[in-house]
């Protein structure tokens, strides 16, 4: 069933529609910007990008103000304005758009940054991925795509469709929403940005701003190793509580709780197998290493994070701990997790659908939510799937349908993912990427409508052909990836197609001819030096190109 926020929000998308003549607030060149003058850095880059799509789609910039002028349409920003105080959302990233008595007030929870490289906080996080409270952005960019039709594939006018109207009708009423995941993160080294695209940007502010257009994240929730140890023994573990301790009671300072809650991360060094393990004498005689038992070390690392977790509990009551499910301790363990213990599943994701491997994990995600008695966070690889060594480049991971089913269907378990998506090039993931960010905010959305939209509005006349040369490229990495298997050194790994099946068979002289067909097609059917025509030869040079010439 749908929530009474999945319902609200319908009904103001179709009264939006239906009404829009009759709106009572109607923004137009004549309209202004309400900025308070000491408002926070995230609400003035709220206002700035506000005014950079309003410039596009009336024609002009509105001009910003600190105070409300007297019989102008305004659309007033942030949580506190010119009637006495705006409560701000519950949700760390909720908005909420009102429109009555010639005014539309956006406003969410906001964070004033002095530094926006350096508010990741944490070690190895992309500064392109900053962790900061942005809400009343996050309701900027819903406002732009309800009533002004603006939809943001990636920064820059190639990625970016902007249609122009005379003015933009709002209906009376209140729109709240929060994300469906609160968790919602992608990338890790996920491929260069190719120049034609950048528009005259840094990679760093080219991804920055993707990240903050697809309303991704605002808190890093840090679950990567952070152990740093393949020993399991009391003693390693008394010294990772100690550890602990300081690490947290430096973020607390003076007993005071920081704007963040501190977490712990108790996962141990990476490659924890029969082949990388820890040699001292409690561990050869306590762990039993196994070869063929993905889950041989379950029972002891769970312990001795409800171990660590207690004691941490008893000392920070505030504090947190997380804790992956990842090979070898994979398994549900027979111990109790106790509360305060925020547990990430490591599954393959998106590249198994389809796959009775993909079939088996998605049971294994609900199976954990079972066991808590509440959702746990994932972390996914829909990545180059370990393959770099068989010269997987050049090849576009493009997939949005199998992103949108993976996510859909363990929705009602988790948090939200990190999406490993490793690449050569960045182009490749921006569709998923896209259907993404929808489904991390309603995972009732149906891909087959976003993608239909997003086929004709960047190619118009072309939008059959290009249709059908995204659907294609997607069909063949879903058989690039069609057989993955279990290994003790991740979950990440599937059974490449050799050399003779890749050219012969996936991308065969046929469907390579197929494509170039469709692209030379596409080509014909928009004016020469339109934007359409840019981008068709954009997926030319970045998409089909590349797989030709491998």
């Amino acid at each position: 069933m749908p929530s009474a926020r999945r319902i609200l929000f319908a009904f103001f998308a179709f009264f939006a529609a239906e009404t829009a003549v009759n709106a009572d607030v109607v923004i137009g060149r004549g309209s202004e910007i309400v900025l308070p003058a000491n408002a926070a850095y995230a609400t003035r880059l709220a206002a700035e990008e506000l005014n950079f799509f309003l410039k596009g789609v009336l024609g002009e910039a509105l001009p910003v103000v600190a105070q409300r002028t007297e019989g102008k349409t305004a659309i007033v920003l942030g949580g506190v304005q010119d009637r006495g105080g705006l409560a701000t959302p519950q949700d760390r990233d909720g908005y909420v758009i009102e429109a009555a008595e010639n005014v539309v007030r956006i406003f969410g929870n906001d964070d004033d940054v002095t530094d926006v490289d350096a508010t990741a906080a944490l070690p190895d996080e992309a500064i392109w991925q900053p962790c900061f409270r942005r809400g009343t952005l996050f309701g900027v960019y819903a406002f732009l795509e309800r009533f002004a039709g603006v939809r943001m594939y990636f920064p820059g006018e190639l990625g970016t469709c902007v249609p122009r109207a005379e003015r933009i009708a709002v209906p009376e009423g209140r729109i709240e929403e929060s994300p469906a995941f609160s968790v919602r993160r992608y990338g890790y080294e996920d491929g260069k940005v190719a120049p034609e695209i950048l528009a005259g940007m840094s990679e760093t502010d080219f991804k920055r701003l993707n990240w903050y257009r697809l309303r991704m994240e605002t808190y890093h929730l840090r679950c990567c190793h952070g152990a740093k140890t393949h020993c399991l023994s009391p003693e390693t573990w008394d010294a990772i509580y100690t550890n602990a301790c300081a690490v947290i009671g430096g973020a607390l300072g003076d007993r005071a709780l920081p704007s963040e809650t501190p977490v712990f991360d108790a996962m141990p060094k990476d490659g924890l197998t029969w082949a990388r393990h820890c040699n001292c004498e409690w561990c050869m005689e306590n762990v039993p290493f196994s070869k063929y038992d993905i889950g041989f070390a379950t029972d002891l690392v769970w312990r001795r994070t409800a171990e660590i977790a207690g004691r941490i509990k008893a000392k920070f009551p505030h504090a947190r701990v997380s804790q992956m499910s990842y090979i070898p301790y994979a398994r549900i363990p027979t111990n109790e997790i106790p509360d305060n213990v925020d547990v990430f599943v490591a599954r393959r994701g998106p590249w198994a659908e389809g796959t009775a491997i993909g079939v088996r994990e998605k049971g294994e995600v609900a199976a954990w939510h079972a066991k808590l008695g509440r959702k746990v966070s994932l972390w996914n690889y829909p990545d180059k799937v370990d393959c770099w060594n068989l010269e997987m480049k050049d090849i576009p991971q493009l997939a949005p349908r199998a992103w949108s089913a993976y996510y859909r269907a363990v929705a009602p378990h988790v948090t939200g993912a990190i999406a490993e998506s490793e690449s050569d090039r960045w182009i490749y993931n921006y569709l998923n990427y896209y259907v993404f960010s929808r489904v991390c905010w309603n995972p009732d959305s149906d891909v087959e409508a976003i993608l239909a939209e997003h086929h004709r509005l960047m190619f118009g006349a072309s939008a059959e052909e290009m249709a059908e040369f995204f659907d294609t490229l997607e069909k063949c990495w879903m058989k690039v990836v069609a057989k993955p298997y279990d290994t003790p050194l991740g979950p990440g790994v599937c059974e490449a197609p050799m050399k003779e099946e890749l050219q012969g068979k996936i991308y065969s002289p046929e469907v390579l001819a197929r494509l170039k067909f469709l692209v030379s097609s596409a080509s014909s059917k928009v004016a020469e030096g339109s934007v359409e025509a840019r981008r068709i030869a954009l997926f030319r040079r970045e998409y089909l190109e590349p797989l030709c010439r491998r």
